[in-house]
């Protein structure tokens, strides 16, 4: 069943732009990002505490807070994506400002029963960043994109009329009515017709002519951001259990726009006057979402001894709403220059999405209060994310939910990180590793994440300035097309320079 799951999918990636695997994943990742200690410490912060972006890793962290404090954080990300496609290269990249953490925690002193204060906090990290360009170019001489499209077809055997009145929404229908699809008798049934791209019947069309290459190139332009707003609270129990509840409202926000043009070139060369022979191809696609969610953290921190805390976390499901517009936009162009554009067609989806749910074991030691190491291991099973329908609406989404279980598997996330005194200036290193969320037998590249990151600050009784650096790198292997017979490899590199101001009283 996984590989029938697995081929499915491949033939639908690039032909339906419903909800799939590929959504559900894209909302669960997280990024190391917050404060800029936080992220000079590869996020590892959940059996230390008392830092305002490792509140969101256990909200027991809280609880460690001797007074009250206020960050701001600011920086910008460099992405840069190198492509090889069909034997060629190409790179590109792009550079933003972010905000990517401001928070308050009050801090208030008792006496009673054990309890020596509690906090409250209100704190914003960005979970996610979306911005990235890639472009890539190459040349086929068997494999077109109109072929997934022609697939499509002949497995449902459409009637002329609905291709006419748009039935096949996603490009199907687009190329119909754009001539890049003929209709022509089965050499295996003389009794029935199939279709087939245009270009592959120029024998008749053309005098004789054949495809001498097919120039195909694409490019990828995605903006937007998903972050949490959290409101927490805790308290100190006898300076050996720090305990933290928190509410976490979730919002994203995700734009992606896909350019793919193909020109045709034939053997003899075309002319002005084949005015029946297409050039060249073009299809725009734009995809908007907007959701917002809400998930419930709780977590402790325990002082096992002056220099030993254990913490322990979970975070419950995030429940988001999503609204997503699609819009496709298409094109092409004959020898004799004219053009027929298709009629723009938008569509909306509404739905529910739950993502996984996280649990966090961790463990800090503080050498001679010069030094400090936590490790965090977080594990999250990606096979449990879940669509369903809105209320009001009729979609079915069985599919979808087997296509994730098959498809993505669980994942083991290890964070290390590390930070050394000298008053009043500190060091900081650390590590992250998120596992590989792809079932082996499926993936097609291994999407496991490796991010490093160094930093430093000064700190002084009243005020921190805070630097960190995180540097990310990984390889991609990505159909453009659910037809084509080449692979794309996406070097993707990723480099965030966080700048941290901080107050406390």
């Amino acid at each position: 069943m996984k590989y029938i799951i697995a081929l499915l999918t491949l033939g639908l990636a690039s032909t339906s732009f419903a909800q799939n695997y590929s959504d559900a994943l894209q909302f669960s990742r997280t990024d190391i990002s917050g404060s800029a200690r936080f992220v000079a410490m590869g996020g590892s912060f959940g059996a230390l505490g008392g830092e305002i972006s490792g509140i969101s890793v256990n909200p027991g962290g809280i609880g460690v807070y001797r007074n009250s404090e206020f960050t701001f954080t600011a920086g910008f990300n460099n992405y840069n994506a190198e492509t090889t496609f069909r034997g060629s290269n190409a790179v590109d990249g792009r550079f933003n400002m972010k905000l990517p953490n401001v928070g308050y925690v009050g801090n208030y002193k008792i006496n009673s029963n054990g309890w020596k204060s509690y906090s409250f906090g209100i704190l914003h990290n960005r979970l996610n960043h979306f911005g990235s360009e890639q472009r890539a170019s190459g040349n086929s001489n068997n494999s077109t994109y109109i072929d997934q499209y022609v697939n499509v077809l002949n497995q449902n055997n459409p009637s002329i009329s609905s291709l006419e009145n748009f039935d096949y929404p996603f490009g199907s229908s687009q190329a119909w009515w754009l001539s890049m699809v003929d209709q022509v008798e089965d050499p295996n049934d003389r009794n029935s017709l199939i279709f087939i791209p245009r270009i592959y019947n120029t024998s008749v069309l053309g005098a004789g002519r054949s495809i001498e290459k097919i120039e195909q190139s694409r490019t990828l332009d995605t903006r937007g951001n998903q972050a949490e707003t959290q409101f927490v609270f805790g308290g100190n129990f006898m300076d050996k259990l720090y305990v933290g509840a928190s509410v976490s409202v979730q919002t994203v926000s995700f734009e992606r726009e896909v350019s793919f043009r193909e020109e045709y070139s034939y053997l003899p060369t075309v002319t002005a006057q084949d005015s029946n022979l297409v050039v060249n191809y073009q299809e725009d696609t734009r995809l908007l979402s907007e959701g917002r969610g809400v998930n419930l953290k709780v977590g402790g921190i325990y002082r096992a001894t002056e220099d030993l805390r254990v913490g322990l976390s979970f975070q419950t499901p995030t429940i988001m709403r999503m609204d997503e517009v699609f819009s496709i936009d298409a094109s092409s162009q004959f020898a004799d220059g004219f053009e027929v554009v298709a009629e723009s067609v938008e569509s909306t989806f509404s739905y529910r999405l739950r993502t996984p749910a996280r649990v966090t074991a961790s463990l800090a030691y503080i050498i001679l209060q010069r030094a400090a190491i936590n490790v965090d291991y977080e594990y999250i099973d990606y096979s449990t994310a879940f669509f369903n329908d809105r209320q009001g609406f009729q979609n079915d989404y069985s599919f979808q939910n087997l296509e994730i279980q098959d498809i993505l598997t669980n994942a083991h996330h290890v964070r290390v990180g590390g930070e050394f005194k000298i008053n009043p200036f500190v060091l900081r290193a650390g590590y992250s590793y998120q596992g590989n969320p792809y079932d082996s037998e499926f993936s097609i590249s291994d999407e496991s994440r490796n991010t490093y990151s160094l930093g430093g600050g000064f700190r002084n009784k009243n005020f921190n300035f805070d630097v960190g650096v995180n540097w990310r790198q990984m390889t991609l292997n990505e159909r453009f097309y659910s037809s084509t017979d080449a692979m794309a490899a996406i070097e993707e590199t990723e480099t965030n320079v966080i700048f941290t101001f901080g107050w406390r009283w």
